[in-house]
């Protein structure tokens, strides 16, 4: 796993990452985030096990991503961590059981209080619709990727 960009300010960091699975890919993401200081050691399997009985996986068409997320106890700090995957990955999808896709980009969401988590999600799901940003974000140059993460986190 490599470090894109981070930026404490704006509480988001950005890695490239491959792995075997969707519980590989979390738990480095997770992983990450623990050693930046935003989640607690506890993150690692909850993260896991909501994704398992809450799927994210999103078939947004050519770049497909996932939002993994889980409780607020586990955050220390509000961020986001970027995944971005050397090769996809098999996620479940969002609501249709038994479905999977082919992930390549990943929005871990660390969120303190609940109340911030529908906006932020809006959010995400917006530029997840855009095959550009998605573009930008998989491909894009460090600069590009701090001004997409930062209008998101805005």
């Amino acid at each position: 796993m490599k470090m894109i960009t981070s930026n404490t300010d704006k509480h988001y960091l950005a890695v490239s990452l491959s792995g075997s699975d969707d519980k590989e890919v979390l738990g480095k993401m997770a992983e990450a985030m623990f050693q930046e200081g935003y989640v607690t050691e506890g993150f690692h399997d909850a993260i896991i096990q909501r994704e398992e009985n809450f799927p994210t996986g999103l078939p947004t068409g050519e770049i497909n991503v996932a939002i993994p997320h889980t409780d607020p106890e586990y955050v220390k700090k509000p961020a986001i961590c970027l995944g971005v995957l050397d090769q996809p990955v098999e996620f479940c999808v969002m609501g249709m059981e038994g479905e999977k896709t082919s992930v390549s980009l990943l929005f871990m969401l660390a969120i303190k209080k609940k109340e911030d988590q529908l906006g932020l999600l809006q959010k995400l799901i917006e530029a997840c619709q855009d095959q550009e940003v998605l573009k930008v974000l998989r491909t894009g140059s460090v600069d590009k990727i701090d001004e997409v993460l930062g209008d998101l986190i805005d």
